[in-house]
């Protein structure tokens, strides 16, 4: 005679199954969102990274010119493209896989700029010998979800 103890089987019902999934998807969601958000994010700071390091660059370059230097001729815009006598105080800029930078006329066919590189030179209003050398480093595709682009403003002041 068989019992009853002997007869029942263990396991899970087709309810705690359907919990698991669900429990399960909601989680693997959740994962999904915060992957394409790390995605996102890393795009930000590359920008941010590349634009400060562009920005850096050109400030140092246009600290180690002398004083009579047409290149530290006073002039140029933050926000536009400005060109005074043969100076002109913007850069196209484009950066391969590599880190390698090309700009204006060396960017390769074929690519687009995605940075935009803008300085200005202007004589101190205070100080005498002195003069104040800023650079804006605009990303030209937005790297957030807001639609707004990375960016970096560095300035300098430089005295003779």
């Amino acid at each position: 005679m068989i019992t009853e103890a002997e007869n029942s089987q263990s396991g899970f019902t087709i309810l705690e199954v359907s919990v698991a999934s669900v429990v399960s998807m909601v989680g693997l969601l959740c994962l999904a969102g915060l992957f394409s958000l790390s995605i996102s994010q890393g795009r930000v700071v590359k920008q941010f990274s590349a634009s400060t390091a562009l920005a850096q660059e050109k400030l140092e370059q246009l600290t180690t010119f002398e004083r009579s230097d047409t290149r530290l001729a006073v002039g140029g815009d933050l926000n536009a493209a400005q060109t005074v006598g043969a100076i002109v105080y913007s850069d196209d800029i484009f950066v391969d896989d590599t880190g390698t930078v090309s700009i204006n006329g060396a960017i390769p066919s074929g690519s687009k700029a995605q940075y935009r590189r803008f300085w200005t030179v202007q004589n101190s209003p205070t100080l005498t010998n002195t003069m104040i050398v800023a650079v804006r480093v605009v990303a030209l595709q937005a790297g957030r979800n807001s639609g707004k682009s990375e960016e970096t403003t560095l300035m300098s002041v430089r005295s003779w």
